[in-house]
């Protein structure tokens, strides 16, 4: 079994769950668990819910949806130096379901809360893959995916 990382460190355990949810990432579908009890969706997939649960079911998600938060990381882990400063953010998918990553093609007097975009998978070698924002352009109102 091929092993996939996911960004530049590998900061999901290595699952059945995470590895289903890279595989489905690579074919350009995002891919999350939602619990059948209470409905609380999660992205990346977890096993369990936090109302204890361990009854879950996959969904696939929006690629698109708003900013809820940033942040400008200007001192980030060692393994993200040579990208610093670069901008990190939370959005709320059109499906409601919420997910980090981060944002690339803004400037600071383009960024704002709010700002649509969408997810887009981008490998960096053939076995790791990074999903990232990148802001829908509100000329034409359309979502490429790369």
């Amino acid at each position: 079994m091929k092993k996939l990382a996911l960004g530049y460190v590998s900061c999901l355990p290595q699952t059945q769950l995470v590895t289903k949810f890279l595989e489905e990432l690579k074919n350009e579908r995002l891919m999350g668990t939602r619990c059948r009890k209470c409905g609380t969706k999660y992205l990346p997939p977890r096993a369990h819910c936090k109302c204890g649960s361990e009854d879950v079911e996959w969904f696939e998600a929006s690629h698109r949806g708003k900013i809820l938060t940033y942040t400008l990381i200007g001192f980030p882990p060692k393994s993200m130096s040579k990208h610093a400063p670069y901008v990190v953010a939370i959005a709320e998918l059109e499906d409601g379901s919420r997910l980090l990553a981060q944002l690339t093609g803004v400037t600071l007097k383009t960024l704002r809360v709010g700002m649509p975009v969408q997810v887009a998978s981008r490998p960096l070698s053939k076995d790791k893959i990074v999903y990232e924002f990148k802001p829908i352009e509100p000329s034409c109102g359309c979502a490429k995916r790369s």
